[in-house]
């Protein structure tokens, strides 16, 4: 019997981002499965459970906050890896994607490399691997001390 690869379910209406963010994880080896929204995201992962979930939050129909807020309340998928990736970072919306029960937050623009890192450290190590993706986020301390002033929530 074959074994079943983790996957990355990467979600957004935008097919650039999509189609890009696919291309990319596909060549550094993750197996992917692109989905355009939020309805879409959990007809997915009705079939197959994701090793982690990429989830756009602004998108026509059913939002990536309200999605993630339907799989964190489901006993069968409250445990999976959501994380909040959005291109209009407004005061706020991390606090309001952690609230709705996403484990990290990428701002748009990233560096796709960093990303790809931080999902290697994410199917390896599940939950033990989100220091990855908050350092994405990090912001150098002004004061040249060199710490980041960004603290997870």
């Amino acid at each position: 019997m074959a074994t079943v690869k983790p996957y990355i379910l990467v979600v957004d209406d935008s097919l650039d981002g999509r189609e890009m963010l696919t291309e990319y994880l596909t060549f550094r080896g993750f197996e992917v499965v692109a989905a355009v929204d939020g309805e879409n995201a959990l007809a997915q992962v009705q079939h197959r459970h994701p090793a982690v979930i990429l989830m756009d939050l602004r998108m026509p129909g059913l939002s990536g906050w309200e999605a993630t807020r339907q799989l964190k309340a489901h006993p069968d998928t409250k445990d999976l890896i959501v994380i909040a990736l959005t291109a209009q970072a407004l005061t706020g919306d991390e606090g309001i994607a952690r609230q709705a029960g996403c484990d990290g937050f990428i701002s748009k623009p990233y560096d796709i490399a960093k990303v790809g890192n931080a999902m290697a450290e994410l199917v390896a190590r599940g939950r033990a691997g989100l220091a990855a993706v908050d350092a994405l986020n990090a912001m150098p301390d002004t004061r040249g001390s060199g710490r980041s002033t960004r603290t997870r929530t």
